[in-house]
């Protein structure tokens, strides 16, 4: 997996997502805790731009449409309960990819944030 560095620890926001962009490589960034996270730069509902949207724990609230998505599962709240296996949220999002925004691996390193090139594999977070 290709890492890009995208930007500084400290200029990761803890109440907003910010947009973050390097040789075409657009993600959004927010922290939790100690925890930074990267998601796809628009909602997955309408397409509604990101960059600016408030977070609120790990929930990031599209300022367009209102949507509501994990940072750290990247689920809609809403029908995140509705599945109890895998192989049924699996099927679920690959018809609705509204219900789900797109992660992509983050590591620290020596204060930078480097951010995977390509989103991860999509898998249900039971807890």
């Amino acid at each position: 997996m290709e890492f890009v560095t995208i930007a500084r620890l400290e200029e990761v926001p803890t109440t907003e997502a910010r947009l973050f962009q390097i040789d075409g490589a657009r993600v959004l960034l927010t922290r939790v805790r100690d925890a930074v996270y990267a998601l796809q730069p628009t909602c997955p509902r309408r397409g509604c731009d990101w960059s600016g949207a408030a977070v609120e724990g790990d929930i990031i609230r599209c300022p367009r449409c209102w949507c509501r998505y994990s940072v750290r599962t990247g689920l809609n709240p809403l029908t995140a309960a509705c599945h109890v296996n895998q192989s049924t949220a699996e099927a679920h999002y690959r018809h609705f990819p509204e219900g789900h925004a797109q992660l992509y691996d983050v590591r620290v390193s020596g204060g930078l944030v480097e951010v995977s090139r390509s989103p991860r594999p999509f898998r249900k977070v039971l807890a």
